[in-house]
């Protein structure tokens, strides 16, 4: 660890979680020491998980869609 609390994770263990550079990750404190989770602040950082692309424009659409619909049914 240096001066400024910065750790080093092997490369191999970057490589196996796939770390890439300037990536944030969260410690989380557990009994027996820090757990480094990546971090997901948002659903921009989910895309590309799925086997597919998302088109964040037409799931906007689909969702209102949807909203609209519920709305509808409730009243």
């Amino acid at each position: 660890m240096t001066s400024k609390g910065q750790v080093t994770i092997p490369k191999d263990l970057r490589d196996r979680f796939g770390l890439k550079e300037g990536e944030e990750v969260l410690m989380v404190p557990a009994n027996e020491g820090i757990l480094l989770k990546h971090r997901m602040d948002s659903m921009r950082s989910l895309r590309g998980l799925m086997r597919e692309e998302v088109d964040l424009k037409k799931a906007s659409t689909f969702i209102g869609k949807v909203r609209r619909e519920w709305r509808v049914e409730r009243e």
